[in-house]
């Protein structure tokens, strides 16, 4: 995936909203199913955008499992649409935002943002990431689990 291929809206979203989850919940909650939907796909596609996960990232001389690649894909998009564009085109190595995902000094610890984790519904607790919390929102107002609905699709 390239880098218009993700929707401006999403990042927009993500970037007005960083870093309170709480803020993030609630423009999830004001909008329709289609756009909650849309939301989970940009996110993942975003995420997929940087690497094939089962490869998984080289650091410190060692390969990360799937899901931790997956993981770190996942906070990489977290972080912002400038963020993830410098990881997508390779100004900025997968590796180097694995130090900064790690809280290890990195070139990349001035770029992070500590997204926080509260939530208004406590139905969201365990939903607490900008990755996650769309899930919850769904389920709470769909009664729907939007991993099944979007794998239907």
């Amino acid at each position: 995936m390239g880098l218009g291929q993700v929707l401006d809206w999403f990042w927009e979203v993500l970037d007005v909203t960083r870093p309170r989850l709480s803020a993030l919940e609630a423009w999830l909650e004001a909008q329709p199913r289609q756009i909650l939907e849309g939301f989970a796909l940009a996110y993942l596609d975003a995420a997929d955008s940087l690497i094939d996960f089962s490869q998984g990232v080289h650091v410190d001389g060692a390969v990360w499992s799937e899901d931790s690649t997956e993981d770190l894909c996942m906070w990489v998009v977290g972080q912002g649409h400038r963020f993830w564009c410098s990881v997508v085109t390779g100004e900025w190595e997968l590796a180097e935002a694995a130090q900064a995902y790690l809280g290890r000094p990195s070139p990349l610890s001035g770029e992070v943002t500590q997204w926080d984790q509260e939530v208004s519904a406590p139905e969201h607790r365990g939903y607490q990431s900008p990755a996650a919390i769309v899930y919850g929102v769904y389920r709470t107002r769909f009664a729907e689990d939007l991993h099944e609905r979007l794998s239907d699709g």
